[in-house]
């Protein structure tokens, strides 16, 4: 396979861009750092102001000169975040007032009549105490008056049919009413600037004119300076997290939570072109669970995601093609918010359109080792595990695969923020998450030239050397280029369909998509996210449905109470050739395809499952990819206590295992039965293992149930993260935990002890260890684990008689930092745990 071959001979092409933050330091500083990155195996960079004291001055231009320069003389690539800070929308501060974010808000009175010359006073339109906590709130503005009866009979009940526009009787902040012998609610809308404080004076990403100024402020203002290095040096812009931002956090789904509504005139007369629309429907923007109040809000929401999409993504996007550069980044996907409002902008699909490649991130706690559940993290809300272990990255690679502009690119942005707690160990078990799941660009979060320590989101790579684990960064950097060179180019294999469920969450009761995928997932069946639009573009033959040129067999509906009409109808366009299966109950007014439970659907769909295996095993991800020379395998145990013990059926038996840690091709062996092909699949916490077609003779080794050794007598000598020395060697016995000895201590330890070897067929194995072990054998360096398991072949560098062993236990740097992003994570044990064992080497 031509990219194996590549990789083999190092000639693959590189795939990760971290964030490299100007704050306005030295020149010196900046290229102590470029050079850094560049003996680590960094070859981009994604330049963010996080902020330069100069943004857009004269102080910038000069950094820029000067990271332009370094980075042709390195033959590096650069992308440059799009903001002065984050996120994108703010353009440098220069939005003028008519072009930034307004909203739609209401404040609801209860009445009772009769009354004919009834007053209100609206001298303030929002609630008194929003009023006193945002003084803005002064330039709210009268919209439209709604008056409907209450329903006594239900609480919070309305006589929907009995709403009337009352906006005439308002002037000089009253409103007046002839109120008969009735109960009422008055629900006053206005427009007003209030929303999420931190984007308050951002642009108003559903107005094109709006985009136009950063665009002017930031892209043209590069252009204008950097025009002969776009598509050269400068490969691309990187926007992020830009959102709808009338509040904060993930939680924003229209009709559940109390909130102000994105708004402009284009909004309006796009709502009132709507067949049957009357303005008494803005009630049911705010209120009711009723058929109407799910149309109203759907269309509502279709309407702002595709402005959104037209008005901000596209039209950036289409800038950047005009002038042979990418435009990439990501929006805010936390917890659901990819298909809502607040921290989201409406629709992940439609919001990422006009990028050059699909993305997302993980940052900030989002996805942790073994938690694929609700918990406690950094960011806003916490994490909802199950979105972000099952459907985020598969959000992104549908994307990328679906929609041709993507070309097959997905990128994440990751590690940020989850404090000094995740060292190279829990990146790599991060890494295998992504790349198994469909990524194969990398955001590495991020290289900080502050002084150290600074508190901005670490963990920070090199942090002027005080990152303990930074020489061995190029043992994770090397590995997750190899991989992302493996998968770029092809696509992921698939024949099951889920639907997206943003029209359903717009219109009433859902299941959200991780719910179905968890399914799919932990039953090794492998799907793609279908967007509703795309599939009411999609095309019908033989039996499948087909988006970009990719067939599908099945397609999967989560529970929907209600679904726009259109997509209704395409449904039983489709159901009429292909299987429909519907989670748990049918929408309103469907009955067609299959019902299936979410508990049966794994069964349902067992023909599609990528590989057959002996056992089941929910920790299992697998990941089959296509190229146009080969299909390659990704297997990786998810799991951080448990191992994987299966026997695996695969079609072909033309396969190999290729390890990109080691970067080494290895004969896989097994056995052929009824035309495919079986082996014992073993996978280990923290363990992948890759399959590519071809032929490799090499034999993997490993230990023999034969212990020759134990040793527990070691020489402990310390290395603090900010020394050049050891200190003295101490003797002591491995089962003493250092821990408590030194509780605060982040740097490197080292286990020096001499073996007698009478025969150099060994394996020298670790129980545990945190988290990254160097073995130096009779002075020469022989191999690094990042991850367990800790296990090191011996034979190639030991000789007959003595030899003296040094195992070097490299922990990050939390313990000394106890910054408050690591708090969310217990800090690992320190150093090497129980025995260190010495085993025969045999065959695996």
């Amino acid at each position: 396979m031509k990219r194996v071959i590549e990789n083999l001979e190092n000639k693959n092409e590189h795939y990760l861009y971290p964030f490299f933050w100007q704050k306005g330091q030295s020149n010196e500083k900046l290229k102590e750092y470029i050079d850094k990155m560049l003996e680590q195996g960094i070859y981009n960079m994604c330049i963010e102001s996080r902020p330069h004291p100069e943004f857009l001055e004269a102080g910038w231009w000069n950094t820029m000169d000067f990271l332009i320069e370094e980075a042709k003389r390195n033959d590096m690539k650069i992308w440059i975040l799009d903001d002065a800070r984050f996120p994108t929308g703010y353009a440098n501060g220069k939005v003028p007032n008519h072009l930034k974010k307004t909203y739609l808000d209401h404040y609801c009175f209860d009445l009772v009549g009769p009354n004919p010359y009834a007053e209100i006073n609206l001298s303030l339109f929002c609630d008194m105490r929003e009023a006193m906590k945002d003084k803005r709130h002064q330039h709210d503005k009268f919209f439209k008056a709604i008056l409907v009866e209450k329903d006594m009979l239900l609480e919070g009940g309305l006589k929907e049919e009995t709403a009337i526009d009352v906006s005439e009787g308002y002037q000089d902040h009253i409103l007046h009413l002839n109120l008969e012998n009735k109960h009422y609610s008055l629900y006053v809308f206005f427009t007003t600037i209030c929303g999420e404080e931190g984007t308050q004076d951002y642009l108003d990403p559903m107005n094109k004119e709006a985009t136009q100024i950063l665009i002017n402020e930031v892209y043209e203002k590069h252009y204008d300076h950097y025009k002969d290095e776009f598509g050269k040096t400068i490969i691309g812009f990187f926007s992020d997290e830009p959102r709808f931002g009338n509040i904060k956090g993930t939680t924003a789904s229209i009709g559940r939570e109390k909130m102000p509504l994105p708004w402009n005139e284009d909004v309006y007369q796009k709502l009132q072109n709507i067949k049957d629309y009357q303005d008494t429907d803005l009630i049911f923007l705010f209120t009711s669970k009723s058929t109407k109040a799910g149309q109203i809000r759907f269309e509502y929401m279709n309407i702002v995601s595709q402005l959104y999409s037209q008005n901000f993504s596209h039209y950036i996007g289409d800038w950047c093609s005009q002038r042979s550069v990418d435009y990439v980044g990501h929006t805010i996907e936390d917890n659901g918010a990819h298909a809502r409002l607040g921290y989201g902008a409406g629709h992940f699909f439609r919001a990422m359109a006009g990028q050059s490649m699909a993305g997302i991130d993980i940052i900030g706690g989002q996805v942790i080792p073994g938690m694929d559940y609700q918990h406690d993290a950094f960011s806003t809300g916490g994490s909802n595990g199950e979105f972000y272990h099952y459907a985020l990255v598969k959000l992104g690679a549908s994307l990328a695969k679906l929609d041709p502009s993507k070309q097959g690119k997905l990128m994440c942005e990751a590690f940020g923020a989850y404090g000094w707690v995740e060292g190279l160990k829990m990146m790599k078990w991060i890494t295998d998450h992504m790349l198994s799941h469909g990524v194969n660009v990398i955001v590495p979060h991020a290289f900080d030239p502050a002084d150290f320590p600074d508190w901005d989101c670490p963990p920070h790579f090199y942090a002027h050397g005080n990152n303990p684990q930074y020489p061995y960064f190029h043992k994770w950097s090397n590995y997750a280029d190899r991989l992302c060179h493996l998968f770029s180019g092809g696509y992921h294999k698939a024949n099951v369909g889920v639907l997206y469920h943003a029209f359903a969450e717009w219109s009433g009761d859902y299941m959200p998509i991780e719910k179905v995928l968890k399914q799919l997932q932990q039953h090794q069946i492998s799907c793609d996210i279908i967007s509703e639009d795309y599939l009411n573009n999609a095309t019908i033959s033989n039996h499948q449905y087909c988006i970009n040129g990719y067939q599908y067999d099945v397609l999967v509906v989560p529970y929907a109470q209600r679904l726009p009409q259109f997509l209704i109808e395409k449904l039983k366009e489709l159901s009429q050739s292909i299987e429909v299966i519907f989670i748990n109950d049918y929408p309103e007014n469907i009955s067609l395809g299959k019902r299936v439970s979410l508990s049966s659907l794994s069964e349902e769909l067992k023909e599609y499952s990528v590989v057959k295996t002996s056992s089941f095993e929910k920790d299992l991800v697998v990941y089959s990819y296509q190229q146009v020379d080969g299909n390659i395998y990704m297997f990786n145990n998810e799991s951080i206590t448990d191992s994987i013990h299966s026997t695996v059926t695969l079609d072909d038996a033309n396969y190999m295992i290729y390890d990109a840690y080691q970067n080494k091709s290895y004969k896989l062996n097994g056995n052929k039965v009824n035309g495919g092909f079986e082996f014992t699949l073993t996978l280990h916490p923290y363990q992948s293992l890759v399959l590519v077609n071809g032929q490799s003779y090499d034999k993997i080794y490993t230990k023999s149930s034969k212990k020759l050794e134990s040793i527990d007598k070691v020489k402990v000598s310390f290395k603090d993260y900010n020394q050049k020395d050891y200190s003295q060697p101490i003797e002591m016995s491995l089962n003493h935990y250092l821990g408590y000895d030194y509780p605060r201590f982040s740097g490197n330890i080292k286990y020096a002890f001499d073996i007698d070897c009478q025969d150099k067929d060994m394996i020298l194995v670790l129980k545990e260890a945190y988290e990254i072990v160097e073995l130096i054998v009779n002075g020469e360096s022989v191999d690094t684990f990042i991850t367990p398991p800790y296990e090191y072949d011996l034979s190639t560098c030991l000789h007959l008689g003595i030899n003296h062993i040094e195992l070097i236990a490299t922990n990050n740097l939390s313990r000394n930092q106890r910054d408050s992003f690591s708090r969310h994570l217990a800090l690992e044990p320190l150093g090497i745990i129980g025995s260190i064992e010495l085993y025969k080497k045999e065959e695996d």
